[in-house]
């Protein structure tokens, strides 16, 4: 962190577009820990979960697609820098994807030309490059976003991309894209509930393909780490980032299974359970079977296809540029993000889960 972006005082208003969501809160939460932060504001279609709001953060709550009240949101909070976020999890019908994450971002760089904002940080995804091939060790350069996503998530979070970076120079925006690979950590809702799910229905021991592909896993806190210091960079000197795109990870790919079995340690179990082999061909056959079923009965299913080569496919990318161009260090290992997140969840992510289960009932 260079220190001018430590005491500039004239550089201290921040604004967090889902920052009540995961990665959202541990930016706030980050930047409350710095002496010069100003103000910050947060825009959210939510509120924070019970005691997990932050004292002294301005909690604005508002639909991404409300113009009106976005453009007004940051008028009033003036902020010298936005970080835009808000993404739906995974899972969810295409036509939300399409509302969140490109009419979303649309509004985003409207409401920001509108109110005088000349600085954004991007959240998009290293999925917005997949195509269910390998992808070992590549960089920002060596792979480029096809013309229609691997999902509707990820189709739209490059669709949202391209938005931003097409904006860069217009009117001064000056705007930095960061990919940020799969994510855990503490207010994780989507990787520790579907493992711990797993863990407490007895499926810990099923494996599908040979564990020989690497995959990167991300710590949270190093994720907001990474976009703040993106930030420091466009107020400091954005000649060196303005339009610029990357790969953010904890720089430790794992093998997939080892990686599933570290967070099922921490969540208790012995491993003692004989491990249970599927090869690749049949889960991707098991896995259309359970799409169609799915489809026959109206009921969602998280085993697809897709989620049978994400599992078994090689996916871990080069951070050399993040390291070279906003100083980025990931500052908590992975197996100490894992235990942070499994101490969460043993405290009170398994009762909100449970809370929201019932509640759908």
């Amino acid at each position: 962190m260079s220190q001018a972006s430590e005491s500039s005082p004239s550089r201290g208003r921040h604004f967090v577009i889902g920052g009540a969501g995961f990665l959202g809160s541990h930016i706030v939460e980050a930047l409350t820990a710095r002496s010069n932060v100003q103000s910050l504001a947060v825009f959210d279609l939510v509120s924070p979960s019970d005691g997990e709001n932050v004292d002294g953060v301005e909690y604005i709550s508002g639909d991404i697609v409300d113009e009106e009240k976005l453009t007004e949101a940051l008028k009033k909070t003036q902020p010298d820098v936005v970080y835009h976020t808000a993404s739906p999890i995974h899972g969810l019908p295409a036509a939300i994807y399409q509302r969140v994450n490109e009419e979303g971002t649309r509004v985003v760089l409207s409401a920001c030309q509108a109110a005088g904002v000349k600085k954004l940080v991007y959240t998009s995804s290293t999925g917005v490059v997949w195509t269910g091939a390998d992808f070992a060790g590549v960089t920002e350069d060596q792979v480029s976003v096809p013309r229609v996503g691997y999902d509707a998530y990820h189709h739209t979070k490059a669709l949202g991309e391209r938005l931003v970076l097409n904006e860069n120079g217009k009117n001064g925006m000056q705007v930095v894209v960061l990919r940020p690979c799969g994510m855990t950590g503490e207010r994780d809702k989507q990787m520790i509930w579907r493992l711990a799910q797993a863990l407490e229905n007895g499926q810990q021991n099923v494996q599908i393909g040979n564990n020989k592909n690497l995959i990167d896993y991300l710590y949270v806190g190093n994720a907001a780490y990474a976009h703040i210091l993106a930030a420091d960079k466009l107020l400091d000197a954005p000649e060196t980032v303005a339009g610029e795109v990357f790969f953010i990870t904890n720089g430790t790919p794992m093998l997939q299974w080892d990686f599933n079995r570290l967070v099922w340690k921490e969540l208790g179990d012995d491993g003692s359970k004989k491990i249970v082999v599927i090869p690749r061909a049949i889960g991707m056959l098991m896995a259309a079977v359970s799409e169609i079923w799915a489809k026959i009965t109206g009921n969602p299913t998280d085993f697809t296809r897709f989620s049978v080569r994400f599992i078994t496919g090689v996916q871990w990318y080069n951070i050399d540029k993040a390291k070279k161009l906003l100083g980025y260090v990931p500052r908590v290992n992975l197996e100490e993000g894992v235990r942070r997140t499994a101490q969460w969840w043993k405290v009170s992510g398994a009762t909100q889960h449970k809370a929201q289960k019932d509640k759908s009932v």
